[in-house]
């Protein structure tokens, strides 16, 4: 394997190595082949351009279109309206710069997809996945793009299931699509088709007086790879991971063949999809979700700013409200706090959880609710912080009431900016009550090394913890029929950190910073918490042991499943179930071809 790398690296054609066709490669299909799978597809076949092409010398340039895309380059909706529009690229290698500078600096498509099929259904998709595995191209599968782990396809073939939009569908009762699969769930469903996002999803829930379980950004695709690698977000404390509330998908396969996978067909795949992680099972054209009646919300919010930049203080400050998070879920708290430096910047922490009220908010019970859950704040956090306010920290906490979940989830933007060059670097790991509750000192090494003080070490020039306290209550209950790692199981916090690198270090300041994150933050975390793993769609895809991380103990079941649903390898991605055997040559940038290891 090694020489075989080697090789590659050096240009040396290789019969050791078996790689999927690029094109540079003489194995790349004509342009007559891809006119052929255009007219099959009815003219949904894309010739890729980089987003910011206007902005560059030669044919194409507008500078008027160019400042366009620049005042929209790190807008979500932007990005997610192209077809190789990424939120977190692994190198954008053609951003909107100024045209007159000199230089001619190069734009290409770098680690995008060459063509991508505008799927809107599943003949569309059926007829990429055979081309793709007649031809020997690289598939990748790509909805809104919001992919922080970066699995993008260098020289690939994607589909683009953006558009994939059947009508959603509500159902009261849930129906199941076979009649004869006899389900337990005997509640509300939305059947959802893989191009709509969060947003829409909420909102037409929330016409029928219901909340679905997604995700804490808006923009994300709602049936793609979040919900089938897991799905934290608003609602899960209360009713379970998003996966846990899949009731069948619609589904096609590496053969083509499309398939109903539920709790009586295909359960395998049905339980691989909830949670196993996508782009590697199957394709998925639709999900039917479990709904529930919505309820109001008591919403808390809380920031606590030094008043200098000296971050210390604050760290203490912080591990002192984190040890209160497992007390505050119990009591049916769900959120996402945030620890956030800013080189220059005064540091600070802020949250935003809210409470679902049982009550409908009229009687006297629901304002003897709302004092109790205001009481266990007060004595939890705030009398703690009142005697800080003005002595080295600004604290200010205000409390609102919202008639309903989709009233309080308007209440925030709920909106992530895409990134700009270079993408942040990203670890994260589970947190149980224990290695919250009782580990200060742990904690407090671990928050001294995400945000290290000592100007000869590894800096980041923006770095933010992000401490979403959306495990406990229903995520604690096992389902059947699930991939979920079994550390959400009795994971209160998913902390994540993300570090944004220099600007001015060129490719080995990014990589300082990303193994910097890897050797020193991660490790920092594991020995806060050692054995639970991580939530494998926000992860260091460097975690070296990313197998047992992302998956538990499940990796080897999931990759029966792989074997029997995909037993040529036709879908693959980055530390993916099936990963192992390929790997992408990347040389002296940070994506290539991809290639066979053994």
């Amino acid at each position: 394997m090694h020489l075989t790398k080697f090789m590659l690296l050096c240009g040396v054609p290789s019969v050791l190595a078996k790689c999927k066709c690029t094109p540079t490669d003489d194995c790349w299909p004509s342009t007559s082949e891809w006119e052929s799978l255009n007219s099959t597809i009815q003219g949904q076949l894309i010739a890729n351009e980089p987003l910011a092409k206007p902005c560059y010398a030669g044919f194409g340039n507008n500078p008027t279109q160019c400042q366009e895309i620049s005042n929209l380059y790190e807008d979500a909706s932007f990005r997610e309206a192209s077809p190789i529009g990424y939120m977190y690229p692994v190198l954008d290698t053609c951003v909107p710069i100024n045209g007159s500078i000199a230089g001619n600096p190069v734009c290409d498509l770098g680690s995008a997809s060459v063509y991508s099929i505008n799927a809107s259904g599943a003949a569309d998709v059926a007829a990429g996945v055979k081309f793709a595995k007649d031809n020997n191209v690289r598939l990748v599968v790509k909805n809104t793009g919001h992919d922080i782990r970066a699995r993008q396809g260098y020289g690939s073939l994607s589909i683009w299931t953006k558009h994939i939009r059947p009508e959603l569908q509500y159902q009261e009762p849930y129906s199941p699509s076979d009649s004869s699969c006899q389900s337990t769930w005997n509640g509300s469903a939305i059947v959802v088709g893989a191009g709509y996002i969060w947003d829409e999803v909420y909102a037409f829930a929330a016409k029928h007086g219901h909340i679905a379980v997604g995700g804490g950004d808006r923009t994300v695709g709602a049936v793609g790879g979040y919900l089938q690698g897991g799905g934290h977000g608003p609602a899960s404390h209360y009713f379970g991971l998003a996966a846990d509330q899949v009731l069948e998908f619609q589904v096609v396969l590496a053969t083509g063949d499309v398939v109903t996978a539920n709790a009586c067909q295909n359960v395998d795949l049905f339980s691989a999809l909830r949670g196993g992680g996508g782009g590697t099972f199957g394709i998925v054209l639709a999900a039917t979700l479990k709904v529930y009646p919505t309820q109001p919300v008591l919403k808390h919010s809380l920031s606590v700013t030094a008043l200098s930049t000296d971050i210390s203080a604050l760290l203490n400050v912080s591990v002192t409200i984190l040890s209160k998070y497992p007390t505050l879920s119990d009591a049916g708290f769900s959120g996402y706090g945030q620890l956030e430096r800013i080189l220059g910047v005064n540091p600070a922490y802020s949250h935003t959880f809210g409470k679902l009220l049982t009550s409908d908010g009229s009687s006297s019970n629901s304002s003897s609710e709302i004092d109790k859950a205001i009481n266990l704040v007060n004595e939890e956090i705030l009398d703690f912080l009142s005697s800080l306010n003005g002595t080295g920290f600004s604290v200010t906490s205000t409390f609102h009431k919202y008639d309903t979940f989709q009233d309080f989830f308007n209440s925030g933007s709920h909106n992530s900016n895409a990134s700009n060059n270079p993408s942040p670097a990203m670890v994260s790991r589970f947190f149980d009550k224990n290695s919250l509750s009782n580990n200060q000192q742990n904690l407090t090494a671990m928050l001294e090394a995400i945000f290290p003080q000592s100007a000869s070490q590894v800096q980041a020039i923006a770095t933010l913890l992000e401490l979403c306290l959306v495990g406990g209550g229903e995520v604690l209950n096992a389902q059947p029929h699930t991939a979920i790692h079994p550390g959400w199981r009795t994971t209160y916090v998913l902390a994540e950190t993300f570090d944004v690198p220099p600007t001015d270090r060129g490719l080995q300041g990014v990589r300082q910073v990303k193994d910097y994150a890897t050797s020193k933050k991660l490790n920092a975390m594991k020995d806060a918490t050692p054995i639970l793993g991580t939530y494998l769609n926000e992860a260091d895809p460097n975690d070296p042991d990313w197998k047992e991380a992302f998956y538990g103990n499940q990796y080897s079941w999931l990759e029966s499943v792989k074997q029997k649903y995909d037993p040529e390898g036709v879908f693959w991605c980055y530390r993916c179930v099936g990963y192992e055997g390929w790997e992408e040559i990347t040389g002296p940038t940070l994506y290539g071809p991809l290639c066979q290891t053994t």
